[in-house]
């Protein structure tokens, strides 16, 4: 199990700080004691920038992971590749298809902004999982999450085009980060589509590890009905997690409730803050 964790947030929706930059999206940085990863660019070149800021050098970053195929979480990536060679990229096939959110004004585009053969030209080693895969000792990427509660499911509005199709996206492709520490699993989520609960239950399955030490990273709840809100933060409170980092999608009134439950275990990060293990 891992003895030393070490979270960077480099993009967020917050920046307290004003020399870092926040962006819609989201980017840690994961350090380890078997290696460096980047979980998610964000959308922009911001992750760099604020990295720079920091003093902090992504050259030892070993490998990125992509939770999904959204623009916010993968919009960086082309800055990343350029900057290293031979980048490993761990993320679902479906990760790369056309995607889309469908609104009253229109259908919008969410997905990657690159073309994988042109990363590809660039140094980019796209390495596509569907299962859950220890690409680190004691460090997981989940691969498909299993979805067994009836509260948490993905809104009709979610779009992916197949051939000249368009057709409703289950989003496959939302994959979770599972760090297995000696005080519990540590568990990242990009925007959580797969649901928190059903990320969180199945980081236990994968490490064996029945103790919850953290649940980090957005958790798609800015849109829900308070019903569903409720449900997500009683059951998570049931898990009994030594502290709680709602980010990027959580939304106001889901931080409210887990404020309510779960107290001071819950903390508010901003781009530039630290959480270490």
């Amino acid at each position: 199990m891992l003895s030393n964790v070490k979270l960077t947030i480099l993009t967020e929706n917050r920046a307290n700080n004003p020399n870092l930059i926040g962006e819609q999206g989201l980017s840690i940085l994961v350090e380890t004691d078997h290696g460096n990863l980047l979980f998610d660019t964000g959308q922009s070149d911001a992750f760099l920038k604020n990295a720079m800021e920091m003093g902090i050098d992504l050259v030892s970053v070993d490998k990125i992971v992509i939770s999904h195929g959204h623009y916010d979480h993968t919009g960086g990536l082309p800055q990343m590749v350029d900057m290293r060679e031979h980048t490993q990229i761990y993320c679902h096939p479906a990760a790369i298809n056309k995607k889309y959110a469908v609104y009253p004004a229109g259908r919008l585009d969410i997905g990657v902004t690159w073309e994988k053969n042109d990363l590809a030209s660039r140094g980019a080693h796209f390495i596509y999982k569907t299962h859950a895969v220890e690409i680190y000792p004691d460090v997981w990427i989940s691969g498909e999450i299993p979805r067994y509660t009836e509260y948490e499911f993905i809104d009709e509005k979610y779009q992916q085009r197949v051939l000249e199709s368009f057709i409703h996206d289950d989003i496959h492709d939302d994959m979770g980060l599972y760090l297995n520490t000696k005080r519990g699993v540590i568990v990242l989520l990009g925007c959580g589509h797969a649901g928190v609960i059903n990320t969180v239950k199945h980081a236990m399955r994968v490490t064996d590890n029945h103790t919850l030490y953290a649940v980090v990273g957005g958790m798609h709840l800015q849109h829900s009905q308070e019903e569903r809100i409720d449900k997500v933060v009683r059951n998570l409170e049931k898990l009994h997690p030594a502290h709680v980092l709602p980010m990027h999608c959580t939304g106001f009134y889901a931080i409210h409730r887990m404020l309510q439950c779960c107290k001071d275990k819950v903390k508010l990060l901003n781009v530039g803050d630290v959480f270490e293990l």
